[in-house]
């Protein structure tokens, strides 16, 4: 026995365009502030890097004990090191966020398409006869095999399927 399948009513949620619209508003929003948040991590980043060739500078320049200046100049080469990598992938990650981008973007291009093909087959479909005064439609034509006639109840019961 196959199971009866219900779909859900339609409702303003429920509907694909407009949860593909949600998705890309909200994959646009997040995105942006990702990049807000990647570009400031970015300037920081590079604020360190000044800072620390500010400091060889300094160290070059003044009376410390020799022994102490390596050591000092090489934590600040490891921070200066670590701060340039941090960048790289910073700008390697923006690079990638591109492409989240270029994804919204064919969303919002498949949402169009189906909005269109919408209204190109409710304007196909439509008529100016109200479906109250229309004749109603033949069920049985002579020659028919009465076993494939579907009853009134039947063809009623599949168009609810696809409402």
């Amino acid at each position: 026995m196959e199971e009866e399948v219900s779909l859900p009513k339609i409702k303003e949620d429920n509907k694909v365009i407009h949860q593909l619209d949600e998705v890309t508003r909200d994959s646009e929003k997040k995105a942006s502030e990702i990049f807000d948040m990647l570009e400031e991590v970015s300037t920081n980043s590079h604020n360190i890097v000044n800072s620390v060739e500010d400091l060889n500078e300094l160290i070059d320049n003044s009376n410390m004990e020799e022994l102490n200046k390596i050591k000092f100049k090489k934590i600040l080469n490891n921070i200066s090191t670590l701060s340039n990598n941090s960048e790289d992938i910073i700008l390697d990650i923006m690079e990638k966020m591109q492409y989240q981008d270029i994804h919204r973007q064919k969303i919002e291009r498949v949402i169009n398409i189906m909005r269109a093909l919408n209204n190109y087959m409710n304007s196909l479909f439509s008529s100016n006869i109200k479906d109250e005064k229309r004749v109603s439609s033949a069920q049985y034509i002579p020659g028919d095999n009465r076993d494939d006639v579907l009853t009134k109840e039947e063809i009623e019961e599949m168009l609810k399927q696809f409402v």
